[in-house]
């Protein structure tokens, strides 16, 4: 099993600290289950985890869950086994946002377009209705920059290198908006539809769109970033909604 888990690793596209966490979760998972892999096993391994954090633990079902799928493209398994996590996090507080794992909204996946409107939830703050006004011609990936114009005004917000792989492969083909269908934008509740389905594959049932936002935000403040700023960045007319994020 240990050439497989070389092999899939590599035929994901990760940080070296992503490859460090599949590798290590992998090989426990691996040292638990054995070569023969069963029903048994998979119950086995689930309760290994009983003791680590629910974060953490969704984080390695997660892993898991995507390695088991490859086997069974490979053919290395004739039947699809999967790990059912029922994990329940904590309810979401300021304090608990600030801990999530934001390593694993960047991990390969099959919902790709769900996993790039989380990730511009909680790089950029960015609602739902922000994401349906994002124009191709105003995504500039060379310079990183990304020219959002909606009813509140126009605002110019930086990219990270990390996102713009994701950007990249969404603008593709692309006749005016990120987000369309023959040319149409999507409504809002297709982004929360898209949004939930990828949630729910990485172990985040629990989060919204509203929750990815404020991580997004007590990640700003943790950086040191002012109300003032922060607010002129959401694109809001003041800065009263944010006053409860910055009490001390």
């Amino acid at each position: 099993m240990i050439t497989y888990i070389e092999a899939f690793i590599a035929s994901k596209t990760l940080s070296l600290n992503s490859q460090k966490a599949y590798q290590y979760d992998l090989q426990q998972f691996s040292q638990v289950v054995g070569e023969r892999i069963s029903q048994d096993k998979l119950s086995l391994y689930q309760n290994s985890l009983s003791a680590i954090s629910p974060s953490a633990k969704k984080r390695k079902i997660s892993t898991v869950n995507q390695f088991l799928y490859y086997l069974y493209q490979e053919n290395y398994l004739d039947h699809y086994f999967r790990i059912t996590d029922r994990t329940k996090l904590p309810t979401a507080n300021k304090q608990d946002l600030a801990l999530i794992d934001w390593d694993c909204f960047y991990r390969d996946t099959s919902l790709a377009v769900g996993q790039l409107i989380a990730l511009l939830m909680l790089e950029l703050g960015l609602t739902p209705s922000d994401l349906a006004c994002i124009e191709v011609a105003n995504l500039d990936l060379t310079f990183q920059v990304l020219r959002l114009q909606t009813a509140k005004g126009v605002r110019v917000l930086p990219l990270s290198r990390q996102l713009i792989p994701f950007l990249e492969r969404q603008r593709n083909g692309k006749e005016r908006y990120l987000f369309e269908h023959q040319g149409q934008a999507f409504s809002r509740q297709w982004f929360f539809n898209q949004l939930k389905g990828f949630l729910e594959s990485i172990g985040y049932k629990e989060l919204t769109a509203q929750k990815l936002r404020e991580q997004f935000i007590l990640k700003e403040k943790s950086r040191g970033t002012s109300i003032m700023e922060l607010s002129q960045f959401l694109g809001l007319k003041s800065p009263a909604t944010l006053e409860k994020y910055y009490k001390s």
